[in-house]
């Protein structure tokens, strides 16, 4: 199992699980043709399209999955505010694990400022566990029993540099509010993955790092600090592919 990252930024993300034989899709922010590109067209392969929750650079080019016959899974409160029309997509609840081809997949809340969004814990047999969060200021659920192999989680900003350029006046308060109560900062993003550090864990991949208030080697030597020499981490670039291996994996 690979993981490619065509986008994690404002901009749009979207990211790919794929072996050779099938394909999971994380988010739908980037235009449906970048991901068949992707797949050299074999769009077959998709076994479905993991939606975290409605905002534009997460969810703008769902509605080309659906009309294409491709199943967009997401919330109940995310589907209400997805530009779909008439097409319908598939709501998931929390608690509960659906089987997508050889994926199978189990959604938790996360907090952000939309209409309810998910996380989303992923297990195939090529990879074992993978954890899947973007677009949220925590997360309330500990996965540590579930020792995952890989996490994927938003790393958003740094408290110390985002106030660094308020009071330089690079950055305007109403901005800085928003993304301080609605995406994850380098110390939660820690603490989190400390909390979640098992004998199984592989790889770090983290997401959504901020153009202005972050810091890609800070945040990286931060990181691997925490899980130690044996962890890769990563920071989820386009471009980015990362091997996740099967083993080990419970």
């Amino acid at each position: 199992m690979k993981l490619k990252c065509l986008g994690s930024d404002s901009t749009g993300n979207c990211y790919l699980l794929e072996n050779e034989e099938e394909c999971l899709v994380l988010e739908a922010g980037l235009p449906f043709k970048k991901v068949k590109e992707a797949l050299d067209f074999n769009i077959s392969k998709i076994a479905g399209v993991l939606v975290t929750h409605e905002h534009g650079d997460h969810a703008a080019y769902a509605k080309d999955y659906v009309s294409t016959g491709i199943m967009v899974y997401t919330s109940r409160g995310t589907a209400e505010k997805l530009d779909t029309g008439r097409l319908v997509v598939s709501v998931m609840r929390p608690g509960y694990w659906y089987q997508l081809g050889g994926f199978k997949v189990t959604p938790f809340n996360v907090v952000h400022d939309a209409a309810e969004p998910f996380g989303f814990l992923v297990w195939h047999a090529d990879m074992g566990d993978l954890l899947f969060a973007s677009d949220t200021e925590y997360i309330k659920q500990n996965f540590r029993k579930r020792e995952v192999n890989h996490i994927m989680v938003e790393c958003n900003y740094s408290q110390k540099i985002i106030d660094r350029r308020m009071h330089q006046g690079e950055a305007a308060k109403g901005l800085r509010d928003r993304i301080i109560q609605s995406h994850m900062e380098l110390e939660t993003c820690k603490e989190f993955i400390r909390a979640n550090i098992s004998t199984y864990l592989d790889n770090v991949i983290l997401l959504h790092l901020s153009d202005s208030n972050s810091d890609e080697r800070l945040f990286r030597e931060e990181v691997q600090g925490i899980v130690g020499p044996s962890v890769n981490v990563f920071i989820a670039d386009k471009g980015l592919c990362v091997d996740l291996d099967s083993l080990p994996f419970n």
